[in-house]
């Protein structure tokens, strides 16, 4: 269990809106070292955001969305028994990609940072074990390690509980070495959740120039030449993964709308109209956190279902994330929360009943989808027994295989596993997420095990996406698209490096001279355009 405690990898959790440059191991002139130009990050550094809130209350008025520019080129869809249809009621199949770590941020996609969170962990047990303070940890992992096995919270407060285990259990003489040993971890960057990668650099340069940051990564990771890539391997399909931050603020006394973040999405709809595909609009991070992993955003994930504030946060975002869009055919969908981790089946219910309402009231047209969250299937009821209408349902699969016969045959055994429960929920369903190159390091097969996994899909009626769009290395395949040559595989040094630097790094990831592995990219093509059948899983 030791090795499993500190060498598996994932997300981790805590408030840091208060970090200053003392506080992450800098001196002034590593400050000044990471300055812009024209600017002072020296004195920035002391100019910090207010402390992160929990699901502080809001109230501001809903954001109102410009009129387009562009006329809709895709009719409206709408669910139609257990398929997705288009205004003539013809069937129509939803096959795409994920734009991931753009609108959430996971850094291990985007090749932001040096080092794993088990490769951070695993430098922590070895220096424990250099300063003679082994068991001293072994003991308060023990402590909480069960949590840490069944990830039932998120990672960083569990490592904090182990630091705070260590003090109240050190002898006077090793008191000096577990302050030492928690003074270098609080050194380190953790940046493995979004809201810790902006603590992180805000630390290091301050509010104005994070905030400067995080501008150029969004508006150079995706730009109106990957919805056309999209549209020109036939695909017509994006599901955009959000983190509520980049919508609406939550920082203790400053809550307020984004009015950045709408625009994102607002151009994003026009290039979606100026390409004909549709979007997904999917709340991957909601207030509070839907889950405890990394991919939700926060640091301390969860409380959605347990704080009745992050609820009502959520349901409100809902509510004005829906008005903004109604109306518009090529925002086809809302899906409500990525990969729910529910407590049990009477919260899932709760939750997604609220959040449902909550979209309707903003717009009543536009199809909703619930998403199982590897829970167990007798917690996810089939939407109209939630009573929703036009709506859909979706699953994750992330099989590990070791060539693309064992990928397809999992594949195959997993969707037959789930065959009568997905029958019996009597909506489309859709694949979220997916891609066989999970730990497929080195190995020549994923592009074939793509090719039959997206031909079987389509033979059952399944829509499907794709994760993810892009990635910041070429092995394993995560991405369609990645840097050519020697760029792929580059990292971004935030521990270190000037804010110059950072953003030049952010403004390489432009996807203008991304390049795609032709096997990889046959694939989406070959099967875009393969004729729609009815569900049978």
């Amino acid at each position: 269990m030791a090795a499993c405690l500190l060498g598996c990898g994932g997300g981790g959790a805590s408030d840091e809106g208060d970090l200053t440059a003392d506080a992450v191991g800098l001196d002034a002139a590593e400050v000044d070292a990471g300055s812009d130009s024209g600017g002072d990050a020296a004195s920035d550094a002391l100019t910090l955001s207010a402390p992160w809130g929990r699901c502080e209350p809001a109230s501001e008025a809903f954001p109102v969305r410009p009129a387009p520019a562009l006329q809709p080129t895709l009719p409206p869809l709408r669910v139609q028994g257990a398929q997705v249809v288009d205004g003539s009621g013809s069937p129509v199949a939803l096959r795409g990609v994920n734009f991931g770590s753009w609108l959430l941020i996971e850094s291990w996609i985007s090749g932001i940072g040096l080092q794993s969170e088990g490769a951070l962990l695993d430098a922590l047990e070895a220096r424990a074990a250099a300063a003679g303070l082994a068991e001293l940890l072994l003991s308060a992992r023990e402590a909480n390690g069960l949590e840490w096995l069944a990830e039932q919270r998120s990672h960083l407060p569990l490592i904090r509980e182990w630091f705070e285990s260590m003090r109240a259990e050190a002898t006077p003489a090793q008191r000096p070495a577990v302050e030492e040993l928690v003074a270098w971890f609080e050194a380190e960057p953790w940046i493995y959740e979004e809201q810790g990668l902006w603590d992180w650099l805000e630390g290091r340069f301050g509010a104005q120039v994070t905030a400067g940051l995080r501008a150029t990564y969004q508006d150079h990771y995706i730009t109106e030449v990957d919805v056309e890539r999209v549209a020109a391997m036939g695909l017509n399909l994006i599901r955009v993964p959000i983190w509520f931050d980049q919508l609406e603020s939550d920082r203790q006394g400053d809550v307020h709308f984004r009015p950045e973040g709408f625009e994102r999405l607002d151009r994003l709809a026009g290039w979606a109209r100026a390409h004909a595909v549709y979007l997904m609009l999917d709340l991957h991070g909601a207030p509070g956190g839907q889950s405890p992993y990394w991919h939700q955003g926060l640091s301390d994930g969860g409380a959605l279902w347990t704080e009745p504030a992050c609820l009502a946060r959520t349901e409100r975002l809902w509510e004005a994330l829906a008005s903004y869009f109604a109306g518009d055919p090529h925002v086809a969908v809302y899906d409500l929360l990525n990969e729910p981790r529910a407590p049990d089946a009477a919260a899932y219910r709760a939750v997604h009943q609220a959040l449902y309402a909550a979209a309707r009231r903003g717009d009543p047209d536009t199809i909703v989808m619930i998403e199982d969250g590897y829970l167990p299937r007798s917690w996810v009821p089939a939407p109209a027994a939630m009573d929703m209408e036009n709506a859909m349902l979706s699953i994750h699969l992330y099989p590990t295989s070791p060539s693309a016969d064992a990928y397809v045959d999992a594949m195959d055994e997993a969707l037959g596993d789930d065959r009568e429960w997905l029958l019996a929920a009597g909506a489309p369903v859709y694949l979220g997420e997916f891609n066989p190159a999970d730990d497929a390091v080195m190995a020549s097969w994923p592009p074939e095990a793509l090719d039959r996994t997206l031909a079987l899909l389509n033979a059952r009626g399944i829509h499907w996406g794709i994760w993810t769009w892009k990635y910041h290395d070429d092995d394993p395949l995560w991405g369609v698209y990645h840097p050519p040559g020697d760029a792929a595989g580059h990292r971004v040094d935030v521990r270190s490096a000037s804010a110059e630097t950072i953003r030049a790094d952010f403004e390489a990831m432009d996807s203008a001279t991304w390049v795609s592995d032709p096997a990889w990219y046959g694939a989406f093509t070959d099967h875009a355009a393969d004729p729609v059948m009815p569900l049978d899983p």
